[in-house]
């Protein structure tokens, strides 16, 4: 097997994995539509911008745009409307691009998902495979109960990353970059703030989820060690008995699932600060968005 997880993943679904990226990137535009059409409705019809004469019409779904050197094109002129054809016309749009998102939404995790099972498949006939080709003396130092264990449930998260592996940061990243693009296009210094709160983001999150990973490893590794364990204890209950070392056992056991907790609570403290320093930095975005853009518009 590829000894990178990546390449194995990239190797077996190159082509599902440049479809659903095509996908995704589609999906960018109505995305980006939806963050400026609220303003529009909100400053349009509703205040009644550009409607300040009685009668007054706009143009609606105008095609325009300013070239380099030429000037502005004008590719279509649009209908004109009234305040409340605009307000229908434009509430009629906002509807659409909802639906048009949530079906983007809808069809890219239902192909990830498919794909991430697919590939969870394959990895567990690979490692079966695998087992079969051992030879018999290396079944001596390994438990089935731990063989077993691999192949059903260590393998199981596997479905849900497979699926995400290249999709969820060119999802994340291209939303993250039409936001701050949308953000730059109303202020060029809200957008750096913007900015510098991702980069922010981006390199203390991922420096703290080391930790994580190591811990999630041990987690995995002690659990695997417990269920060896236990499968022996079955096999040899015999022995246990005749030789009355009950009480050996409870006390290996017990110090098994005291290491197992440690780590689990470790785990459980570390993600949840990775967590809260997330939402906070992603909170201290509005929060100065509010403050230094509301002095902006007092000033």
């Amino acid at each position: 097997m590829e000894p990178s997880l990546a390449r194995y993943i990239w190797k077996h679904t190159r082509k599902q994995q440049i479809w659903i990226l095509m996908i995704v990137l589609l999906s960018m535009i109505p995305y980006f539509m939806s963050f400026d059409l609220p303003k529009l409705i909100v400053n349009g019809p509703i205040q009644g911008k550009g409607f300040e004469q009685p009668g007054a019409t706009l143009p609606f779904m105008r095609l325009h745009y300013n070239l380099p050197f030429i000037g502005e094109v004008l590719f279509f002129s649009g209908f004109q409307l009234g305040r409340k054809a605009t307000l229908l016309a434009l509430s009629i749009v906002f509807l659409l691009l909802v639906v048009i998102n949530g079906l983007f939404k809808l069809y890219i995790n239902t192909y990830k998902g498919r794909l991430g099972e697919r590939m969870l498949r394959r990895i567990r006939f690979d490692l079966v495979d695998r087992v079969l080709r051992f030879p018999p003396i290396y079944f001596k130092r390994v438990k089935s109960a731990e063989v077993a264990t691999m192949v059903k449930d260590e393998v199981e998260p596997l479905g849900g990353f497979i699926g995400d592996a290249f999709l969820q940061p060119v999802l994340l990243g291209g939303q993250a970059l039409t936001a701050m693009l949308f953000i730059m296009v109303q202020n060029v210094w809200l957008g750096a703030i913007a900015i510098v709160i991702v980069v922010i983001q981006i390199v203390l999150i991922p420096r703290m989820r080391r930790r994580l990973l190591v811990l999630g490893r041990q987690r995995q590794l002690t659990a695997r060690a417990l269920s060896g364990r236990v499968g022996e204890i079955v096999d040899g209950i015999g022995a246990v008995h005749v030789h009355d070392t009950s009480n050996y056992e409870r006390a290996d056991i017990a110090a098994r699932l005291g290491l197992i907790f440690k780590i689990r609570f470790d785990l459980y403290q570390w993600k949840f600060m990775v967590k809260f320093l997330n939402n906070f930095l992603a909170q201290l975005t509005p929060f100065l968005f509010y403050m230094i853009g509301g002095y902006l518009v007092i000033g």
